[in-house]
């Protein structure tokens, strides 16, 4: 074990007495960092790199560097992590992140492996190259970082560099579902849903899918919410449940929460959701702006009506263009008439005719255009 892990033990029984204060603690680590321990360096750095309201990216750079000169190989991450992505003052350089990338991975830092598998694999300061790229990752997975097995599992899902092979693309993830993965534990649930890689096992799926809930991975949270919502896996029906566990995976940005979570708002569901079209409007807007074209056509529709937000013709217009681009025929429909007889829009007759035509599979337009005469 380094010196530092047990500093950090030793802060953590120091602070839990109440013996010493935070700042007295701080004072100890920076005398240790100063005399040269470069575990130490690299704790006062993350200090810096970490602290609410008092971040200082520069300061924690300077330390990363120190330890990382005198060949610590957790600075040497922290520095080629920070040339990565241009923090601490200096310009992103893949070259400089890949030279000290390398540096740590040569000693067995299973965290850096993974970042320089990532620069093989997607060529960042280097050639890609998918070969080196599945070492560094199998490096890192010997070291039991979770991220290493789910970086394997997904080459052999995708056949990056690799011969795709779902059941073993499945081994994979497993292995980092069982290393507390809250990202690996949905995916495995997904897979034992859908069959893929082996038989599928809804109970195994409910399993994996609560697990990776209760981790907090909105995926899985999402997932198990639709369980409730369909009343799947053995299931008891409960749209409270699945509105509060939508709401969850909404509110950590997953798309299909946040639109599904939006349609149960405009309906109401019972006495276990209220019809609410202001929060309706939200998530359709939160969805929208991701680009799920159902979202963008019910916004389109909630500001042409005028619900839950104020009516807005021009807005509507908007997004039922951004989801008929998507191929939405209803949104494609919508826009169609409000062009043809310019709706609160300029109006364009032959882009209205274009619209209309393109979405006349459904009844609804079909009986416009018969209404109105257009073939």
């Amino acid at each position: 074990m380094h010196i530092r892990r047990h500093f950090l033990v030793a802060i953590l029984i120091i602070l839990s007495s109440g013996t010493l204060s935070a700042q007295t603690v701080f004072d100890s680590l920076y005398k240790l960092a100063k005399d040269g321990n470069t575990d130490a360096q690299v704790e006062v750095g993350d200090v810096y790199y970490n602290s609410i309201g008092d971040k200082n990216d520069t300061m924690a750079l300077s330390w990363y560097l120190k330890a990382a000169k005198k060949g610590n190989s957790e600075g040497q991450c922290n520095v080629g992590y920070m040339y990565e992505h241009g923090q601490g003052g200096i310009e992103k350089d893949y070259k400089e992140a890949v030279k000290w990338y390398k540096r740590s991975a040569k000693q067995g830092n299973a965290r850096c492996a993974c970042n320089l598998g990532n620069m093989y694999e997607k060529g960042m300061g280097l050639n890609s190259n998918y070969d080196e790229a599945l070492k560094w990752y199998k490096v890192c997975a010997e070291g039991k970082f979770p991220l290493g097995y789910l970086n394997i599992g997904r080459m052999y899902e995708k056949g990056i560099g690799v011969e795709p092979s779902s059941e073993e693309a499945l081994k994979w993830y497993l292995m980092a579902a069982n290393a507390n993965s809250a990202v690996a534990e949905g995916i495995v649930g997904w897979m034992y849903e859908r069959g893929i890689g082996t038989k599928a096992d809804t109970a195994a799926s409910l399993k994996w899918y609560k697990q990776s809930s209760n981790n907090g991975d909105a995926s899985g949270q999402f997932n198990l919410g639709r369980y409730y919502y369909f009343g799947l896996g053995g299931l008891k029906k409960d749209y409270k449940i699945a509105s509060s566990l939508f709401h969850d995976a909404a509110k950590s940005g997953n798309v299909l929460a946040q639109y599904i979570l939006g349609q149960m708002h405009e309906t109401g569901v019972g006495d276990q959701v209220e019809q609410d079209y202001h929060e309706a409007a939200e998530l359709y807007l939160k969805a929208a702006a991701q680009g799920h074209r159902g979202a963008q056509y019910r916004i389109g529709r909630f500001y042409y009506y005028g619900y839950g937000v104020k009516k807005d013709m021009d807005v509507a217009a908007y997004y039922y263009g951004e989801a008929a681009q998507q191929g939405d025929l209803y949104a494609a429909g919508s826009l169609g008439i409000m062009l043809y007889e310019g709706q609160g829009i300029e109006k364009d007759t032959l882009k209205g005719l274009q619209l209309l035509r393109q979405a006349a599979s459904l009844q609804e337009v079909k009986s416009y255009m018969d209404t109105h005469g257009i073939k």
